[in-house]
């Protein structure tokens, strides 16, 4: 017998220890949504691999051709592809878990579960198709003569400061959206404003020195960026600097977003 009773709107050991006893609906959750994403689609999951590469084509094209952005003495097309496999799995993975509850709306209302479930399981859903955009990224940057290094067992640091940030951003804006459905409108305009904002087709040297590490700290998905193109372009190891300090960032940013989360909790029910 499961008995229910109302949280005290925090973070607390006893939702901590019920979200893992539901780990195995977070897995089933998970599972779905690999499956829903592309079901009847014939390209599948080559969609996750196209989408990066594409668009780091065109900003070949246009950028390192025509504009010549410094690509760190690198191809551009796999510079530009480093950033955009990062970028690619942190705006999807955002984006689904913030719109995860209100789509999932009837489920809610039905059956319990830990509703951080919902988000959670689409941040962790993603990770396929990141796995599968960097795996053609190492594909490429060996096609391009870099050859396999012991550096690249850095890339789950990465990988890892990624979901963190992914699920920070997922917990506090999923339940905000389901207050306030303009957030599901604001989000695609300020994930367009993410991929400049962020090192994703120019070399975080570009910032000002004096600019740099607050910038790569505060803003996790440069320091991901930062680390994937040292480990696979470079066969460097990611600045320690900056990959502890904005995974410090970033573990605070998920705990507002957890805590956030909790607070509103309660009216889920009532307000979807």
């Amino acid at each position: 017998m499961l008995e229910i009773r109302g949280g005290p709107g925090r973070i607390s050991l006893a939702a901590l220890r019920e979200l893992w006893l539901f780990r195995e609906v977070l897995a089933a959750f998970v599972v779905r949504h690999v499956k829903v994403r592309y079901k009847q689609a014939a390209v599948g999951i080559g969609w996750a691999i196209l989408q990066p590469v594409i668009a780091a084509a065109l900003f070949a094209v246009f950028l390192g051709r025509l504009v010549d952005v410094p690509s760190e003495g690198s191809p551009y097309l796999l510079f530009a592809l480093a950033g955009m496999v990062a970028w690619n799995y942190f705006s999807s993975a955002a984006g689904a878990a913030i719109d995860s509850l209100v789509t999932d709306q009837a489920l809610i209302r039905k059956v319990y579960f830990p509703r951080e479930v919902l988000p959670l399981a689409s941040v962790a859903a993603a990770v396929v198709d990141f796995l599968a955009a960097l795996a053609t990224l190492l594909v490429a940057a060996w096609l391009y003569g870099a050859a396999p290094a012991v550096q690249w067992l850095a890339l789950p640091l990465s990988l890892l400061l990624l979901v963190l940030a992914a699920a920070a951003f997922g917990l506090g804006l999923s339940a905000v959206n389901v207050y306030y459905r303009d957030v599901r409108y604001a989000v695609p305009f300020l994930l367009q404003i993410g991929l400049f904002a962020s090192p994703v087709v120019y070399s975080l040297s570009a910032v000002p020195e004096g600019w740099r590490e607050p910038y790569a700290i505060l803003n996790p998905i440069a320091a991901a960026i930062d680390g994937v193109r040292r480990v696979v372009l470079h066969h460097e190891w990611p600045d320690v600097t900056l990959t502890a300090g904005a995974f410090a960032w970033t573990l605070l940013l998920l705990l507002a977003g957890y805590t956030c989360f909790k607070r509103l909790e309660r009216g889920f029910s009532d307000r979807i």
